[in-house]
């Protein structure tokens, strides 16, 4: 098993000795060009110079061809006047100043020579100490072989270490995938798969921390669970088991009833049924309570619904409910188009505790209005399906927290039969689909609930919306 450290000091000797390679491959190059005479030595002008000077003293005007190639020269009069010669604009006057000075040195790589000619003019001849190409070609449209050498190095220098940056990113990448994979996994609750290993110390020390750590996890997901569950069989049992009492207090009140008992007897007879059923109501509540989440778990049925079906089921729930508890509806019904994707059972226990809430709180022989309509907002258009009805509006409290589980409110909006969770489930259920709930007040302060459900998209899911 290696370190990190050591991979690195690995590819770092490797990287050295590619660098190192580069420069004995350019020295060796070098060389050759020096031996074969491709490239000619730095001092070539200079020396060529030299034996040309005797000449060139002894002409009565000097030409190009006098000279080495690549060299400028320029004809002076005694008195420094101008001549002749290859010189141009500034060298002219600079190649006269460094004659008077006795300075050799020009510009960049530039010297000069100077040569009395037997005609007493002064040849100032300019050359550069450096090395060049023997091939014209190659001369003219590459840099000095000296500089191209650098150049090449630096080239050669920059491939190299991205290729090798490369190729180290990559084999730290590889060795470090198990460890998002693993994370995800764990992220994911996926706590069956096999321990990952590394050859990296650095990186096995941190597999073992998550296999460790996916281990603590799974124990405690498990114990969790069992908990849970054993809770839920311990109340359930306990529900059951107070069934059994209530039905025979229950049973014995109403046998007292049909006996001759005085008017306060009978009251308090009555009151001992009406807290058995209240209790009933309470152990009802309780069981479904502990059943929500395994009914959410089941009821994952989602399917494609037409609003108008959808519609159709809301307007035959609320007829048959009015009619159970002598309420009057008003359906208001626009024209409606496109398709749910819901899981119906929860969207009609949706409507279902709304249009309860709805007849609970309205007065005897009140009204409840019912809308339904479809509503386009920028994200997307919703079906709004709207419950109002004619008992006591929210208070600002109530549009606060109407929708939170087990919220009773204030005595305008609450009773006995009130628990708190109509609503809270509700919004629930509409949210799992994609929608929204809206609880306000009506402008004649009258409660209003709306079911604001989202338009399917073919090919979508409500997560995906």
């Amino acid at each position: 098993m290696r370190r990190i450290s050591t991979v690195f000091f690995r590819y770092a000797c490797f990287y050295t000795a590619g660098v190192l390679f580069w420069i004995f491959f350019l020295f060796v190059f070098w060389y050759v060009l020096d031996v074969t005479g491709r490239v000619l030595p730095a001092n070539h002008m200079e020396a060529e110079l030299n034996e040309a000077a005797g000449g060139i003293r002894k002409v009565s005007k000097v030409t190009e061809e006098l000279l080495p190639e690549g060299c400028l020269y320029g004809v002076y009069g005694s008195d420094g006047s101008w001549l002749y010669g290859t010189l141009s604009g500034k060298e002219i006057s600079e190649a006269w100043e460094n004659y008077e000075r006795g300075s050799i040195y020009g510009r960049k790589r530039g010297y000069y020579r100077f040569i009395a000619l037997d005609s007493q003019e002064i040849c100032i001849v300019k050359y550069e100490i450096a090395p060049r190409f023997k091939n014209e070609v190659l001369e003219k449209y590459l840099p000095n072989p000296d500089v191209l050498l650098v150049l090449s190095f630096i080239v050669l220098f920059l491939i190299h270490t991205v290729l090798v940056s490369r190729y180290f990113g990559k084999y730290m990448k590889k060795k470090l995938l198990v460890l998002s994979e693993v994370t995800a996994r764990i992220r994911d609750h996926d706590l069956e798969f096999e321990e990952e290993h590394s050859e990296l110390k650095e990186v096995e020390e941190v597999l073992i921390s998550l296999n460790q750590m996916k281990e603590a996890l799974k124990e405690s997901l498990y114990r969790q669970w069992n908990l849970e569950k054993s809770r839920e069989e311990q109340i359930t049992a306990l529900a059951h088991d107070i069934k059994t009492p209530l039905t025979v207090i229950r049973g014995n009140a109403e046998l007292l009833a049909e006996g001759g008992l005085t008017e306060e007897e009978q009251e308090y007879d009555r009151d001992i049924l009406r807290s058995v059923s209240m209790m009933e109501e309470y152990l009802a509540l309780l069981n479904e309570l502990l059943s929500e989440d395994m009914k959410q778990e089941e009821s994952g049925r989602y399917n494609e619904k037409s609003c108008d079906g959808l519609a159709d089921l809301f307007t035959e729930q609320a007829r048959l409910l009015a009619s159970a508890k002598q309420r009057t509806v008003i359906f208001h019904r626009k024209e409606l188009y496109g398709t749910l994707w819901c899981d119906e059972h929860q969207i009609l226990r949706a409507f279902h505790n709304i249009l309860g809430n709805a007849v609970e709180y309205s007065p005897p022989n009140g009204r409840i209005d019912i809308s339904m309509e479809m509503r386009v907002k920028e994200e997307g258009d919703y079906l709004a399906v709207s419950v109002a009805d004619e008992g006591p509006g929210f208070t600002i409290q109530d549009l606060e927290h109407a929708a939170e589980q087990f919220y009773q409110g204030d005595q305008s909006r609450s009773s006995k039969n009130h628990h708190g969770i109509g609503l809270y489930t509700a919004e629930r259920f509409v949210k799992a689909q994609g929608g929204c709930l809206v609880i306000e007040n009506t402008v004649t302060h009258n409660a209003r609930v709306s079911m604001m459900l989202r338009i399917h998209k073919t090919g979508t899911t409500p997560d995906d919306q």
